[in-house]
This record gives structure tokens, C-alpha cells and sequence, in this order.
């Protein structure tokens, strides 16, 4: 039983124009990311509490968020990258060895988690009632994302490649 997750039309332009960026255009993502992955969970988390909609909510959304922190420090260098990423993100554990990659990576990158989140999630919880609770706290995460896209998702924050990365990277 997968679970269905579906992405806001904006975030899939932006996983289109990611894909593009560094798959045809050779850019890479610039890191450490000024609005990286755990500062975009706090500011749900912040946002979601200033909302007034935290009776049984905010637990939920405490729990979520350390969930999608987890799951993308640890799918990030096996799932989320792009080959030719893969020489960065091994610069970015030499550089940063003590730090999660969830505080160097960014939107870009934690857009992708939610690409094949469903499957994932049907593996971990056989409760069909969670499936749908997680699946809705999902859904309200990916529209906050979406209605932050023009300032999250920004193609200035990529740059090209240099020649000796590329070479490195094919």
C-alpha cells in the first residue's frame, strides 16, 4: 500500500528546473546553503506554531520535522544526488565531517526527498490511519515549501561547474 504525495505544480517546475540546472547546464547548487534543510524545518515549524494550529498539531509537526531530517541525512548521498553531485557532496563530508547534511544541503535537494517519499513510507508504518495523518502533515509541508518557492528555490544559487570539477565528476 504506497502512500501518494503529491507535489504542488510550482515545486515540480522547480524539480524540473534543478534537474536541468545541474543535469544539462552543469551548475551545482552553491554550498553550505544559506537557507539550509534544517533552517527550512524550523521555519515550518515556527510558521505552523504562529498559526495557532498546534493543539494536538504541534507534536505532530515537532515529530515530523525531526522525521524528514532524519530520513534526508541519511537517503541524501545514496538517493538524492545527481551523479555528477557526487564529487561535491564527497567535498562537503571532508570539509564539514562533524556537521549533518541537512545544515550544508538545501531546497533543491530536500525537494527530492519528497519525489519517492510515498514508497518509503509504506515500508515504514503498516498503520493505515498514520500512513494518512503523515501523508497530510506531508502535504501541508510541501505547500509551504510551495508558497515559499520564488524565494527557496532560486537559480542565482547555482553556479557552473569548473572544468576540473566536471572532469572529476564524469
Amino acid at each position: 500500500m504506497g502512500v501518494e504525495v503529491k507535489l504542488p505544480p510550482q515545486l515540480k517546475a522547480c524539480l524540473v528546473e534543478d534537474w536541468d540546472l545541474v543535469n544539462k547546464q552543469k551548475q551545482l547548487f552553491q554550498l553550505p546553503a544559506e537557507m539550509n534543510v534544517d533552517s527550512i524545518l524550523a521555519s515550518y515549524v515556527t510558521f505552523l506554531k504562529s498559526q495557532g494550529k498546534c493543539d494536538n498539531t504541534e507534536y505532530s509537526v515537532d515529530e515530523l520535522v525531526y522525521g524528514i531530517r532524519e530520513y534526508f541525512n541519511n537517503m541524501l548521498g545514496t538517493q538524492l544526488l545527481y551523479q555528477f553531485e557526487k564529487p561535491q557532496y564527497a567535498e562537503m563530508l571532508l570539509a564539514y565531517p562533524d556537521i549533518p547534511m541537512s545544515q550544508i544541503y538545501g531546497a533543491p535537494h530536500l525537494l527530492r526527498l519528497f519525489v519517492n517519499i510515498g514508497t518509503a513510507l509504506s515500508h515504514l508504518s503498516p498503520n493505515r490511519h498514520s500512513l494518512i495523518s503523515v501523508s497530510s502533515y506531508m502535504h501541508g509541508f510541501l505547500n509551504y515549501l510551495a508558497e515559499k518557492s520564488t524565494s527557496l528555490f532560486v537559480s542565482s544559487n547555482y553556479k557552473v561547474a569548473s572544468a576540473a570539477y566536471c572532469f572529476k565528476a564524469l
